[in-house]
């Protein structure tokens, strides 16, 4: 039995279909019981923070893929009590983020270091997936283009090379179901550097139609990212770092090829599958 958190998620739920294809028992651990979640999938409701709930979702479990969201220290703290609470604790694959490598200090990368330790102190049988941006992070401005034509971007022009959330979900499968993979941080990027000028253009010819590109000033940035939850000191760092000229996903670093056996899916075949959400 696998017990997978963040179902409904963008990873989250890759992971559960890809999982219910190989035929392997699922469980999936959520806040809402009411979710649509695939058939075949056992459903325990609650969330890694709530030690109890966990607690006996791990009942007969051999592998978790574990995602953190909303109050990183409280998720991991509860998820990290419940596997102190049973007799042999499963496989862990966590979903972490390649920030944990960013040279500037800032609340995300913060959070993740702090989650990644605390898991490893838990339990040895670890795997830690450290995805830099997805390409389904170019969703934030579909309504601003089909509004305006424009992408906005918040984050800056920086180059990078985003990865395919679909990638992640199969290289957290293998970590999952397979031999080897403990006690290894993966850090999982696209095969394309790419600035977000560039996925704009990509997008605009993947929805034949015109897109402009502008990026936003730092204030208006920090303002939104202020306004989704936490301080404005937070948001600042946030922001200052995502703008940074040095980021830990800025070059490919062939993991995903290696562990997958194939090439990483391109940045190009996500924009033509979703050209609708932009046209």
């Amino acid at each position: 039995m696998i017990l997978v958190t963040g179902a409904t998620g963008t990873v989250g739920g890759g992971v559960l279909t890809r999982l219910l294809e190989r035929g392997e028992r699922v469980r999936a651990l959520t806040r809402n019981p009411d979710a649509a979640l695939p058939e075949g999938v056992e459903v325990a409701v609650g969330a890694p923070r709530d030690t109890a709930a966990v607690t006996a979702a791990l009942d007969g479990v051999d592998a978790v893929f574990l995602v953190l969201v909303g109050d990183v220290e409280a998720e991991v703290r509860g998820f990290t009590a419940a596997l102190a609470a049973v007799r042999r604790p499963p496989r862990v694959v966590l979903l972490s983020s390649l920030s944990v490598l960013h040279p500037v200090p800032h609340r995300i990368a913060e959070e993740h270091r702090a989650a990644e330790a605390a898991v490893a102190a838990a339990t040895e049988r670890w795997t830690f997936l450290r995805p830099g941006p997805f390409h389904s992070n170019a969703l934030w401005w579909s309504g601003s283009v089909r509004g305006t034509g424009t992408v906005r971007c918040l984050v800056g022009n920086r180059p990078g090379a985003p990865i395919d959330p679909g990638d992640v979900a199969a290289v957290a499968v293998a970590a999952l179901t397979e031999e080897g993979h403990t006690g290894h941080a993966y850090d999982l990027t696209g095969p394309q550097v790419l600035t977000s000028g560039d996925q704009a253009r990509i997008l605009a010819r993947a929805a034949g139609r015109p897109i402009a590109f502008e990026v936003a000033p730092a204030e208006q940035a920090v303002a939104v990212f202020a306004s989704a939850g936490g301080d404005r000191a937070v948001a600042e760092g946030n922001v200052a770092a995502l703008r940074s000229r040095e980021v830990p996903w800025g070059y490919p670093t062939g993991t995903a090829e290696r562990l997958l056996g194939r090439p990483a899916r391109t940045f190009h075949a996500w924009a033509a599958e979703h050209a609708a959400a932009f046209g």
